[in-house]
């Protein structure tokens, strides 16, 4: 555990409070918990100290906020990590996509969205992650 998380985490709930104002110079939401107060005030110490996020971190944030300024929905996908190969079984076939930096690729060709791959290898409308069992639908998850 590094330094700063260690000096936050031995924080008692009132110093807490104190040294999380002080960071961000705002008033300490009412609604916060003591979990999420402590991230976001080793987040602003770590950033003061220049150890804020990385410049893929920063990249891919930088990518999220243009997605939502144009109104893109945000892809759950995002959270996969590029190099993730997914397997799917369909009607006895094996499918292997490999999720990349810039979306997914299958067969060679590159897609934006699993749910078109999904729509390639069944040629019927699917929910990508349902699919390849990324996401449960109703009460329980796409086989695969």
């Amino acid at each position: 555990m590094n330094n700063i998380q260690s000096k936050v985490d031995a924080l008692n709930p009132d110093e807490l409070k104190r040294q999380w104002t002080e960071a961000w110079g705002l008033t300490v939401p009412a609604k916060i918990g003591q979990k999420m107060l402590k991230k976001s005030l080793v987040h602003k110490l770590k950033e003061r100290a220049g150890l804020g996020l990385t410049s893929e971190d920063q990249a891919r944030l930088k990518r999220l906020v243009d997605d939502y300024k144009r109104g893109k929905t945000v892809r759950r996908t995002e959270s996969i990590k590029s190099g993730t190969r997914l397997i799917r079984v369909w009607q006895g076939k094996k499918h292997s996509v490999l999720v990349t930096d810039k979306g997914f690729e299958y067969n060679g060709l590159e897609y934006g969205s699993l749910s078109k791959i999904a729509a390639v290898i069944t040629g019927t409308k699917w929910n990508g992650l349902v699919f390849f069992g990324l996401k449960k639908k109703g009460p329980e998850v796409a086989a695969s």
